[in-house]
């Protein structure tokens, strides 16, 4: 909820102090920068010396960062600001990740699609949140109240989280076995990881430079935000719907449905010009993130249970490459033409779908 707060202060933050757009990029790439890297060096880390540490750690330091936020003056300054919180950031979500996988005493997916509609509503909370706090006091209050917000629960982690000596799941496929037999672990694992670098980079691309695009077709700032709250909402509900969709359809045809979902809603995107056509595919949008989300999480951290701090850091990190990726591919291509980004949308959702029917039979599931 907090990095929604601060998402949101942060680039406004930069706008009153002066910063042009490219130094506002700037700011913003730093943390999609770290962010495509520090998750896999924090998750190999927390595997030797626990998540806890991690998890507490990462609360405090982002708390530091929050304080550090409120006292900038110089719109510079913030991008070094910006490398200490996603830092933070990229130390939390593979310890948390992996303990709560470790701790689960029901199924793994059981105990991810809580943590998924958790983080889920977060992101739809936190913006709006943001933005409030901005509207009624200042742009400094948003800084100010995360600050708090994470110093309170990184001291609670220390005196409340309980890390289990080791995972309390039963039998699990183990490191480099999602396919079945062996036969083909080697093209599940590329098809997983293509699946992440596609979502990630729709959403780059989605969160960078959507609004822009939608300003410049005259559709208000109310609506623009409608619309990117519909894919927030779509992709929480399908989190909660998550394990009765994979009873139909299993984990591969989750993540084929959701390249086909990307795909479809990254065509309709390239020829819409309207809220009503642009809520529509960003519905798409939050249901193809979500089912893809929800199914790699779970493949990735069954792949490699006994070091599963490294699993989630790659998991993340892979993330991190599609955030930094999608929104420099689609920034270049968005110089011929506003909509052109969404075209590449679908040709990668058309290639990593093509991955995926080639390898669907390869899975353990």
């Amino acid at each position: 909820m907090i990095v929604g707060v601060v998402g949101i202060a942060v680039p406004i933050y930069a706008n009153m102090l002066g910063a042009t757009l490219f130094i506002v990029g700037l700011i913003g790439s730093a943390g999609g920068l770290i962010y495509s890297f520090m998750p896999l060096v924090s998750g190999v880390l927390c595997d030797k010396v626990g998540r806890k540490i991690f998890i507490s750690t990462s609360l405090l330091s982002y708390g530091l960062s929050c304080f550090l936020y409120s006292l900038i003056e110089e719109p510079l300054m913030l991008i070094p600001i910006k490398i200490l919180e996603w830092t933070s950031i990229a130390a939390f979500w593979p310890a948390v990740e992996s303990l709560i996988a470790d701790s689960a005493h029901t199924r793994l997916e059981d105990a991810l699609k809580r943590f998924n509609i958790s983080w889920g509503s977060a992101m739809i909370i936190g913006p709006l949140l943001g933005g409030v706090l901005i509207s009624e006091f200042s742009i400094k209050i948003p800084f100010v109240f995360s600050m708090f917000i994470a110093l309170i629960f990184g001291t609670l982690s220390i005196l409340l989280i309980k890390e289990p000596e080791k995972a309390l799941n039963g039998e699990e496929p183990q490191k480099g076995s999602l396919g079945r037999n062996g036969e083909d672990s080697g093209g599940s694992i590329v098809t997983v990881l293509a699946t992440i670098f596609l979502f990630s980079s729709i959403n780059g691309i989605i969160i960078s430079l959507f609004q822009s695009y939608a300003t410049d077709l005259g559709i208000p700032a109310f609506e623009i935000g409608v619309i990117t709250f519909a894919l927030s909402a779509a992709r929480t509900i399908t989190f909660y719907q998550a394990n009765r969709i994979e009873a139909r359809i299993k984990k591969p045809g989750m993540l084929i449905v959701g390249s086909l979902a990307l795909g479809f809603a990254s065509l309709i995107a390239f020829s819409s010009n309207s809220t009503p056509l642009f809520l529509v595919c960003f519905l798409i949008f939050g249901f193809g993130a979500g089912i893809s989300y929800a199914a790699s999480i779970t493949l990735v951290l069954r792949w490699r249970k006994s070091s599963r701090g490294s699993a989630a850091g790659s998991f993340e990190s892979l993330i991190g490459v599609g955030y930094f990726l999608g929104p420099l591919i689609g920034g270049y291509l968005s110089e011929f033409a506003g909509n052109a980004p969404y075209i590449y949308g679908f040709f990668l959702s058309l290639t990593v779908l093509i991955i995926q029917l080639r390898h669907r039979h390869g899975f353990h599931d």
